[in-house]
Parts: structure tokens; sequence; C-alpha cells
């Protein structure tokens, strides 16, 4: 992901995050089923904290980190502002040593996992952060399964720098990814059919490593 490119647009993000849409308000209600009072996650890239904030008061804590500063900025604000207390924002990535110590039971991945520049690096980090047990909560833009103008669109968005590069999985493929990485799905199911988003939720595989 390119920290600059987001660090340019993260106040239009975040002014279009707050508007809760029907897909928002869906992945809310679903994460907050899966999760509970003594759970510690992991929202990896928070972008503005919307989701972070949104999910607190379910959860023990939430930590959420991103490489844009500015997103970073803003969710640190908007945690003051709505006085959550059990929520921290930090301007890092998942390969941060530091988040070892953490004892994450949970990893939110929402809108990020098509971004990454190496996938399975990344779904073998986060498998490391969780213990065996441990839910991956994802909702991934799969534009792999959009047709050909769509790409050569998204192409020429990337171009003029108006998109940042983009991984074009198809669902098999992220799926695939994430089972290869020890994880056991236990849902997979479209999401946004509009915006080609699918969910997928999965735990990390007994005796992985």
């Amino acid at each position: 992901m390119t920290a600059a490119f987001w660090n340019k647009r993260a106040q239009k993000y975040n002014d279009a995050i707050e508007k809760h849409d029907a897909v928002y308000v869906q992945t809310i209600e679903s994460t907050k089923s899966l999760l509970s009072t003594s759970d510690v996650v992991l929202d990896l890239g928070c972008a503005s904290g919307e989701f972070s904030l949104d999910i607190a008061p379910r959860v023990q804590r939430v930590h959420g980190i991103d490489t844009s500063t500015n997103m970073i900025a803003i969710a640190t604000e908007k945690a003051k502002d709505r006085s959550v207390g059990n929520v921290t924002f930090d301007p890092t990535d998942v390969f941060d040593r530091s988040l070892d110590a953490q004892r994450y039971t949970g990893v939110l991945a929402f809108s990020v996992l098509h971004l990454v520049d190496d996938l399975r690096a990344v779904l073998g980090r986060v498998n490391e952060l969780l213990p065996a047990g441990g839910l991956l909560i994802s909702q991934t833009p799969c534009f792999g399964e959009r047709g050909l103008l769509f790409k050569l669109l998204v192409g020429i968005a990337q171009k003029v720098k108006m998109a940042p590069p983009i991984l074009n999985l198809t669902v098999p493929e992220l799926e695939a990814e994430i089972a290869g990485a020890d994880f056991d799905i236990a849902e997979s199911k479209e999401w946004d059919p509009n915006n080609a988003i699918h969910w997928i939720v999965a735990r990390k595989r007994q005796g992985s490593s």
C-alpha cells in the first residue's frame, strides 16, 4: 500500500465512510456477532478508524494500525471526540515486531487485502499474531471477478495516480491464499455484488505455529 496516496485522500475517505451505507452496517453487525467482550482485536489497515470505533463497545480492546499518518491522525481525534477509551491507533504495518506482545484474539481486514504488496506474507504474519482458533474477519474487493473493461479502467486510473496498486484477486484465489496460511474458512460469501466485495471469516488452524 502507498501511504502517500492515502495521506492525500484521508479526509475524503473519512467523509465517505462516516455515512454508514448498507454494506458498512452489514459488516459492523456481522462482525459484532462474531466477537465478545474478552476479545482483543487488531484492525489491519484501519484507515480513519470508523470500524475500530464502532466495534470497540463489543470487545475488550481494539488496536488499529495503518501506514497513512493522516488516517491515523483522524482516527485518534475521533476516538478522543467520541470518548472511546479502549481503542488505540498507531501509524505502522503488520510486520512491526512490537505487535508480538499484544495477544490479539482476532484480526479485522476490511477492504485491505487487495491493497497489500505481498498477500502471502501478510496472511502469514496475521497467522503469527493469533492463537490457535483466533479469528480473521475479512471483507475484500475481488476485482478478478470483474470484466475486462473494469480492469482496463482501473489500469488507466492507476497510471494517472487516481487509484493505488491493486491485486486483481478472484474469490477462489483469495480463499486459497487464506487456507494456505493455515486458516480454516468458516464463512465465505458474496457481500456486495455491485462492488465484487467478498466476505470471509476464518480461524487459525489448530496446531499451526
